[in-house]
């Protein structure tokens, strides 16, 4: 079994020569795998970490330059150039452990059958900001029931799921089901995992596999990547079925159910009433869900985190909305069958 390990980057000098030593340190056969890294037309030194490190381990590591910048381009290219019986992606900012290979492979040899294979998530974060963030990317009041996230490293689980993080998926899938969409610029992994469950396509997770990923840093960074991802996720959704699931629609059901309390509430009282009981509803949950985080990073950080949840929820939600508003939301929605059709040629 050889593997394809993918890292489409952009500006990731913080992490890339950690995330690449962890790749080539693997407790695996050297001549099972190869890296394949795609830069994104970086603007700091990531590049020149990448050439640095390859030059120290040649013949490991193919680098590639992707000029239109985004993940979807970015993962085409490298799945293009792979030569593995599997391919694995991983995210620039992420660590992971020197077994991380062989527990792939220990998997597939207990699931044959599965299309694409995944573990959990630890989410760490850098900072008073990081920190919060990834508690909130971790608690279900968060992300909901992503069993990749929430899934603590003091328990075990495993099983079929929907989508799994890092998939090592079998080369034919992208020979059946295409590439990914290059109309999108986020979301292009739970688009192609519709794509791959529409045709019958199996994922299976588990948490013997791990992987740290270091959350966003500031508030700004993540309200912006919470409003991406609600707007991408709608745009993703237009020209494929079964790409939202709900608990990524649920930030725009409480949207909308509360802009129209709220609309109700200037002409009716019981309109008035009924969004401050939902309201204190909703602020006792996010209140409650909060309290972990008193034990892992003191009180000051209690209130920040009650916000955090406040505003994953409502910048998801705005997204949704903004997202289905947006002219890539029916340019994704008219091209998507013509893109479909045309990338299963691209992968021999």
């Amino acid at each position: 079994m050889f593997f394809s390990v993918l890292l489409v980057v952009k500006n990731e000098e913080r992490y890339i020569r950690k995330l690449l030593d962890g790749v080539l340190q693997q407790e695996f056969p050297q001549d099972s795998y190869e890296i394949l890294v795609v830069d994104g037309m970086s603007s700091d030194r990531t590049k020149d970490i990448v050439e640095d490190v390859s030059q120290k381990n040649p013949g490991k590591i193919r680098l590639f330059d992707n000029p239109k910048e985004t993940l979807p381009t970015g993962w085409n290219l490298a799945i293009q150039n792979a030569k593995g019986h599997y391919i694995l992606r991983v995210d620039g900012h992420t660590m992971i452990p020197t077994n991380f290979l062989q527990s792939y492979y220990d998997l597939i040899q207990r699931k044959p059958n599965m299309d694409c294979v995944g573990g959990v998530i630890r989410t760490e974060g850098k900072g008073f900001w990081g920190t919060i963030n990834a508690y909130v990317y971790s608690h279900p009041m968060g992300v909901g029931n992503s069993m990749f996230r929430i899934t603590s490293s003091s328990s075990r689980w495993e099983g079929q799921v929907d989508t799994v993080p890092y998939g090592a998926y079998k080369r034919e899938v992208f020979q059946n089901v295409g590439l990914f969409n290059e109309n999108l610029r986020r979301s292009e992994d739970i688009e192609f995992h519709a794509r791959v469950r529409n045709q019958g396509g199996q994922f299976y997770l588990s948490s013997d596999i791990a992987s740290t990923y270091f959350a966003r840093d500031s508030l700004k960074a993540f309200v912006q990547k919470s409003y991406a991802d609600g707007k991408w996720g709608i745009i993703a959704s237009s020209g494929t079925r079964g790409v939202m699931r709900f608990r990524q629609l649920a930030p725009l059901m409480a949207f909308m159910t509360g802009t129209a309390l709220g609309v109700g509430a200037l002409f009716n009282d019981a309109f008035l009433i009924s969004l401050l009981t939902l309201s204190a509803v909703y602020l006792m949950m996010i209140g409650v869900s909060a309290l972990g985080v008193i034990e892992k990073h003191g009180f000051r950080a209690y209130i920040p985190t009650v916000m955090q949840f406040f505003l994953l929820h409502f910048t998801r939600g705005l997204g949704l909305v903004g997202g289905y508003f947006s002219k890539q939301y029916w340019k994704v929605k008219t091209g998507h069958e013509k893109w479909a059709r045309i990338t299963t040629d691209h992968v021999s």
